[in-house]
């Protein structure tokens, strides 16, 4: 009797150790796979976000000058750092898209051509 218990709890342990083994050696635990899609996509997400910010930042900005929170010398100071960073957020999108339309030709140019 006490030899199908021992076996029994034998077959058990094996079987546990089986599941609970499985997620970690058949690979379906690991990261996915980023794609430079996705790499571009995120990309151009956080420089909306940037973008968003920029233009709340300055919203904010002129707020603070029109109830008279910010004399007219720090107002203009930091409404044009504000404003060099808001454009420089924009070139970045634009040449992001621009390069996005270029890398969408080339691909249909390969599928094209197979």
């Amino acid at each position: 009797m006490s030899f199908l218990v021992l076996l029994w709890m034998i077959i058990f342990g094996i079987a546990l150790l089986v599941y609970l083994g499985f997620p970690i050696f058949s690979g379906t635990g690991s990261p996915p796979v980023t794609t430079s899609e996705d790499i571009i996509s995120e990309r151009q997400r956080t420089l909306f976000q940037e973008r968003e910010r920029s233009y709340a930042a300055l919203a904010d900005l002129d707020e603070d000058y029109e109830t008279g929170k910010l004399s007219e010398a720090d107002y203009q100071e930091l409404r044009d750092d504000l404003l060099q960073e808001t454009a420089q957020i924009i070139v970045q999108l634009e040449s992001e898209s621009q390069s996005d339309v270029e890398e969408e030709i080339e691909r249909f140019k390969q599928q094209r051509g197979t």
